[in-house]
């Protein structure tokens, strides 16, 4: 996993505070990344025997802060039956580079 997608779980797993989100999050394992110049989609494939978390779970997810992106960015966690589905990575305004350096997560004002 890629320090971007594995930071943003990271925080997503910790500010929503729910322990079956955490354990998926820290066993979870990338199988695709698709690139579109705006962003990522990132699918995630998680062990068999892990609890599902609530289906009324929502996530809480970051705001991208970086100098490399016009408008900042942000992300969306999806979730299927309660397990990791897919990560969605995009920019604000204008293009996502393919590797960022240089970025803080933040919660969304």
């Amino acid at each position: 996993m890629k320090k971007l997608e594995k930071e943003i779980i990271s925080w997503i797993a910790e500010k929503t505070d729910n322990d079956a989100l955490s354990a998926q999050v820290v066993s979870a394992e990338v199988i695709r990344r698709d690139y579109m110049r705006t962003g990522f989609f990132i699918y995630f494939k998680v062990p068999e025997g892990l609890e599902a978390a609530a289906q009324t779970l929502r996530p809480i997810c970051p705001y991208i802060d970086s100098p490399s992106l016009m408008d900042g960015g942000g992300c969306t966690l999806f979730m299927q039956n309660g397990f990791l589905h897919y990560l969605e990575i995009y920019a604000r305004g204008g293009f996502f580079p393919k590797t960022l350096e240089q970025f803080q997560l933040r919660q969304v004002d």
